[in-house]
C-alpha cells in the first residue's frame, strides 16, 4: 500500500506546481482541505478514494493519472539495444532507439550503411523533416535531385516530403544517428 501513497504524494505535487497553482488554489478547486492536501503530498496522510476523486474532478485528470507510477525519466540503453530493421541484404540497419510516442513530435533510429549500396528512403509527409547526424563515415544523402555529402561530426536537416536516398561513399561503414520530426 505504500507505494500508491508515494504516487499519489509525487503526482498530486508534480500536477499542482505543473499549473503553478498553491495550496489554496488546489483547495478551492477541489473541496478539499489545505491542510490535507499538504498531508497528502508530503506523505502524510492516506487519502479515502472520495478525497481522490475530489482531486481528479477538481484538476480534471483521470483517476489512474493520479495513481500511476513515475515513468522513468533516466536510462542508459546501448544504440542497437533493439533488433535491427535491415534492407538491401542487410547492407542498411536501422535500430529504433526512441519509438515514436504521441507525447511527442519525433522519433529517433541508429542506422548503420555498409559502404557501396544505395537505400531509397521513402516520403514521410510535408511538415515531417528528417535530421541525420553522422558520427563516423561519409554519407551521401540526394534530396530533391541535389547530393548532399555529410561527414562524420556534421548533420543535415531536410524536408522528408519527397523520395531521398542514403549513400555510404568511402572505405568505412558509416553510423548515424536519425531522427525524424513531426510538425
Amino acid at each position: 500500500m505504500k507505494r500508491p501513497m508515494e504516487a499519489i504524494a509525487r503526482n498530486l505535487k508534480t500536477m499542482r506546481e505543473g499549473r503553478n497553482l498553491s495550496l489554496d488554489q488546489l483547495s478551492e478547486l477541489t473541496a478539499v482541505s489545505k491542510s490535507m492536501l499538504r498531508q497528502i503530498e508530503t506523505g502524510q496522510s492516506n487519502p479515502t478514494i472520495a478525497t481522490i476523486w475530489k482531486i481528479v474532478n477538481g484538476l480534471k485528470v483521470s483517476f489512474t493519472a493520479l495513481l500511476a507510477p513515475p515513468r522513468t525519466e533516466a536510462k542508459v540503453r546501448s544504440f542497437t539495444s533493439s533488433p535491427p530493421l535491415t534492407a538491401g541484404g542487410e547492407h542498411y540497419r536501422i535500430h529504433p532507439m526512441v519509438p515514436f510516442d504521441p507525447q511527442q513530435s519525433f522519433e529517433t533510429y541508429y542506422l548503420e550503411f555498409d559502404p557501396g549500396p544505395t537505400f531509397d528512403g521513402q516520403p514521410h509527409g510535408e511538415n515531417v523533416y528528417e535530421y541525420i547526424f553522422v558520427l563516423q563515415g561519409v554519407l551521401q544523402v540526394l534530396v530533391d535531385g541535389e547530393k548532399h555529402t555529410v561527414n562524420a561530426d556534421e548533420f543535415l536537416k531536410f524536408r522528408a516530403g519527397g523520395p531521398h536516398q542514403y549513400t555510404s561513399v568511402g572505405d568505412e561503414t558509416a553510423r548515424a544517428i536519425m531522427q525524424i520530426s513531426y510538425q
